[in-house]
């Protein structure tokens, strides 16, 4: 039986009553994710379903292929929970579902099935489940990233801020192509904002446009995932280039041609980012992983000083890399966004080496990064966890005082999504 310090059980009973600023999360609408909502249904619009990927030669992590036949019945859900059952996804997961279900435990079984079942139909459809989920969670502002239409603003709760995702755009030479989400910004907005696009100068007018628009809802940041389908080193930008690329098909245009351009549209993000002081959100480390390390962002970073980057997941599996970029450059933030439900050990390191090298406090915060309000709320009990564990060892190890402690908490937990988002601080980029 695991026994818990003294300093441990303190530090999270601090942790459990402060308030959170989530400063990256995609939640949908209750009834974006089909009605009824199932058990099967909300595990495969959880990390669950990365569990369950069949090699596909895919490089990015997501796949298009599954070893699993989403029956919504009772023996395909438990064979699901066997085969993932070690995973902390899973069991952060079940974690998640025992508070806010009133299950007997975190074990998976047919009686937790039976009740799940019954709740989750009835809480999809019903608006209030997200805000009642949200206050339950202490979140009071959520960094808001809707993939699936870049630019949206309007969510499912006011505590979300949008965040305006760049890969749309980079997509956007042509209107057929698409990113890896299946999105393309002249597809999604063109027409809905009477905007022709025959050209990139057309094209910089509309993402100058759908900006304007986010930033009109309250938008303090932008999101770079180009990690997904592209290197995370850009190149120099070429105009010239980039506009005589614009419009060639998706047939036709070669991996090298949509760098330039992509390079090239990445660019005008940056310019507008130091022209509107918004914070760069960069997903770093999983994704590609032959060129998602943390470090191919230098030259970016170097480029724009006036830019405040965000590095997101800790760039796992890069967790020092990231904390030695944010000891060199004043202008970095260090964000555990998904480690602590990836593999909580992993963050725990990262917090505790991360809190000794990063220069000034409030440049290290957290987002659950998740799609639905259930997995939202376990992400922020392994965040919880993670920073009580965390500051606990640092205590036991004497780098610590308890003023100092619980000062990293509150900074890890919302002072410093405060400070880099200006959320509820009146500050800017902190």
């Amino acid at each position: 039986m695991q026994v818990i310090s003294a300093t441990r059980e303190r530090m999270s009973q601090i942790v459990a009553g402060l308030d959170v600023i989530d400063t990256h999360d995609h939640l949908r609408f209750v009834g974006d994710l089909g009605l009824p909502m199932t058990v099967t249904a909300l595990f495969r619009n959880t990390y669950v379903a990365r569990c369950l990927r069949v090699a596909d030669g895919s490089a990015n992590g997501i796949g298009t292929r599954s070893e699993w036949v989403l029956g919504d019945d009772l023996e395909t859900a438990l064979e699901v929970a066997r085969k993932v059952r070690l995973t902390f996804y899973f069991r952060w997961l079940m974690r998640r579902l025992a508070e806010l279900y009133d299950l007997p435990g975190p074990t998976f079984d047919a009686a937790a099935y039976e009740r799940l079942s019954v709740g989750l139909t009835q809480n999809y459809q019903d608006a209030s489940w997200i805000p009642s989920v949200l206050d339950r969670a202490r979140i009071q502002a959520v960094i808001w990233d809707p993939f699936w239409k870049p630019g949206t603003w309007d969510g499912p709760d006011p505590r979300l801020i949008p965040s305006f995702r760049i890969t749309s755009s980079v997509a956007a030479f042509h209107p057929d192509a698409s990113d890896y989400e299946g999105c393309n910004l002249i597809r999604d907005w063109a027409d809905a904002l009477q905007i022709s696009v025959n050209g990139l100068g057309d094209l910089e007018s509309l993402i100058e446009r759908v900006l304007g628009l986010n930033l009109d809802a309250g938008a303090r940041s932008i999101k770079s995932a180009v990690a997904y389908e592209r290197p995370l080193r850009v190149g120099p930008p070429r105009r010239q280039q980039a506009a005589a690329l614009f419009g060639k098909s998706p047939q036709r245009i070669t991996e090298d041609e949509r760098l330039v351009f992509g390079d090239y549209v990445i660019h005008v993000f940056m310019d507008l980012a130091r022209q509107h002081n918004l914070v760069v959100q960069v997903h770093t480390g999983l994704a590609r992983l032959a060129d998602s390390n943390p470090m191919e962002m230098l030259p970016l970073i170097e480029a724009y000083p006036e830019v405040t980057f965000d590095l997101f997941h800790g760039g796992y599996p890069w967790i020092h890399e990231v904390g030695a970029i944010a000891q060199n450059y004043p202008n970095v933030r260090l964000n555990l966004a998904w480690l602590p439900q990836l593999s909580t050990e992993a963050a725990v390191v990262a917090l505790k080496e991360w809190l000794q090298v990063t220069p000034q406090q409030n440049r290290i915060s957290w987002g659950a990064d998740c799609w639905t309000v259930e997995e939202m709320y376990g992400a922020q009990l392994a965040a919880r966890y993670v920073v009580g564990r965390a500051l606990a060892e640092l205590l036991d190890e004497g780098y610590l005082d308890p003023e100092g402690a619980v000062i990293a908490a509150k900074s890890v937990l919302s002072g410093a999504g405060g400070a880099i988002y200006g959320v509820g601080t009146g500050l800017g980029a902190g």
